[in-house]
């Protein structure tokens, strides 16, 4: 059984070559060719949130009955070199944007995978072996990049691999790429999960750092966990089914997997939320999950839509562009695309922040993006434009934000839209916040109501505005040329503000 080992540095970029193969905005296609599925996606927006836009995957088992030699199976290979060629037209039907390419555990490891890259980029494609250690590097950089206050292991298991390594503050360090991953375990095992532990603990020798790890949670990246994961929420019925920052305590987890080892085929095939397509998979993706849980001593699990393909992206931003906020920049391009006037949210965040100073930086966060976000339902019917605003923000490719954060977000936004008084009129994922939590999306919510109210879609005219606190009085200031403009529903909706924080209100209309 082989091992690998490796540190980050090995895999610095130069920023002139990453900034000619990648645009920092526009469409972006990666491939991922696996030990058992080959997959294409195609990213749209802002490199920082990249929006999979296309997402294709074929069962092409290139891992599966290799030679006694070591070679590829030539059924296998034809499978996932008629795939290419079909991601290939795709790709240029897209407009032939730039492509990253990767082949991971089984091409690496059999005999002729050179050879069968040297095929494959006849099709066009420049793609790249990557080993082990790179691929643990790459896992948790994606990982980081959707997450950028990930503390913690990173666990990737794929068909041929798992790839475990250590995040924080940014930074990767300690990986370690081991031959478990799902398809290479039913192999050795000649299809017998009971008899994987003795495999993966022996495996897991090789990450000593592992068990004296002081982080206790585990990020988890691959296909396998990630059904597991979807299991789990099925059986919680849980009111968000969105698998980024999904959390599970350790403990839930381990009984979770313990569960799925135990199932047979025919009941796993019966489960809903798991996919045929992961049945033969899951018993080893379940046990291996609970060794290294238990190898960890983790508190707690945390599933990642960041992966090897999202860390090829972020490895080729620049220090600049990885200090931006995924969150911010995705709702941004959000707005970008179905709001009337894409900078009313930067001028509406100006006026309202001065409410939000005592808040927590996550909160500060959170504002920001309503703010970025309170226009998207302006071009629907204005009887759905409420349920519009708060399902995108419920639904969309936004990183870095956390389920409960989520819920936060998006009854801010309905609450834009209807009201406080409409506030319990939507199915929505209120199990998920606290008193506090609720309270702070509906203020947040009328705020952004009173904004729109007063100057409704019309960045100029609040240029100069202010909300904030005087005294325990909640204070609206604003240019004398704009008190003409504060009448009728605008002294509504900030009384309706004002009752919500509990306090009275005033107006201040000041001379440039």
């Amino acid at each position: 059984m082989r091992i690998e080992n490796g540190s980050t540095g090995l895999f610095d970029r130069d920023q002139n070559r990453a900034m000619a193969i990648l645009p920092t905005a526009g469409r972006l296609a990666v491939i991922d060719i696996g030990s058992n599925s080959v997959r294409l996606v195609v990213y749209d927006g802002p490199r920082r949130a990249p929006f999979p836009i296309c997402n294709e995957k074929a069962q092409c088992g290139l891992g599966r009955n290799m030679s006694p030699k070591g070679d590829l199976d030539p059924t296998a290979i034809d499978a996932v070199l008629d795939t290419l060629a079909r991601f290939r037209g795709l790709i240029d039907a897209y407009g032939n944007p730039p492509v990253l390419a990767v082949a991971t555990a089984a091409v690496r490891a059999a005999r002729n995978g050179r050879e069968f890259v040297d095929q494959a980029n006849k099709l066009g494609f420049q793609i790249e072996i990557i080993d082990g250690k790179r691929e643990a590097y790459l896992a948790a950089l994606g990982v980081i990049s959707l997450q950028p206050d990930a503390v913690g292991i990173v666990g990737d298991m794929g068909g041929g691999s798992l790839e475990l390594a250590r995040v924080e503050d940014g930074r990767v360090s300690s990986t370690v790429s081991m031959p478990i991953g799902a398809l290479a375990l039913e192999q050795a095992t000649r299809g017998r999960p009971g008899n994987t532990d003795k495999l993966v603990l022996e495996a897991l020798r090789a990450a000593p750092w592992l068990h004296k790890s002081k982080v206790k949670t585990l990020y988890a990246v691959g296909g396998s966990w990630r059904a597991l994961a979807r299991l789990h929420m099925r059986l919680r019925n849980h009111p968000l089914p969105i698998l980024h920052h999904y959390e599970m305590a350790a403990k839930d987890a381990i009984d979770l997997c313990e569960f799925a080892a135990m199932q047979s085929r025919e009941s796993l095939q019966e489960t809903p939320g798991i996919s045929k397509k992961r049945v033969d998979a899951l018993p080893y993706a379940a046990r291996v999950l609970a060794t290294v849980l238990r190898r960890q001593n983790a508190k707690k699990l945390i599933v990642s839509a960041g992966g090897v393909r999202e860390g090829l992206i972020y490895e080729l931003l620049s220090k600049e562009e990885r200090r931006l906020d995924p969150l911010l920049a995705g709702a941004r391009f959000i707005a970008a695309g179905l709001s009337p006037s894409p900078t009313y949210g930067a001028a509406a965040a100006r006026v309202i922040k001065p409410l939000f100073r005592k808040s927590a930086q996550s909160e500060s966060r959170i504002v920001d993006a309503a703010c970025a976000l309170i226009d998207v339902g302006a071009y629907f019917h204005p009887d759905m434009r409420g349920v519009q605003a708060y399902e995108t923000a419920l639904r969309a490719p936004f990183y870095a934000i956390s389920h409960d954060e989520r819920a936060i977000l998006a009854l801010s936004l309905y609450v834009r839209h209807e009201g406080r008084r409409a506030e319990t009129d939507i199915d929505r994922a209120e199990t998920l916040l606290s008193e506090d939590q609720e309270m702070f999306a509906v203020r947040l919510g009328l705020a952004l109501r009173f904004v729109a109210a007063f100057a409704p879609k019309v960045t100029c005219a609040i240029e100069g505005c202010k909300l904030s606190f005087v005294d325990g009085v909640l204070q609206f200031t604003a240019p004398v040329a704009r008190a003409n403009m504060f009448q009728g529903l605008a002294e509504k909706r900030l009384d309706a503000l004002a009752r919500a924080f509990e306090c009275a209100w005033s107006t201040e209309f000041i001379e440039p």
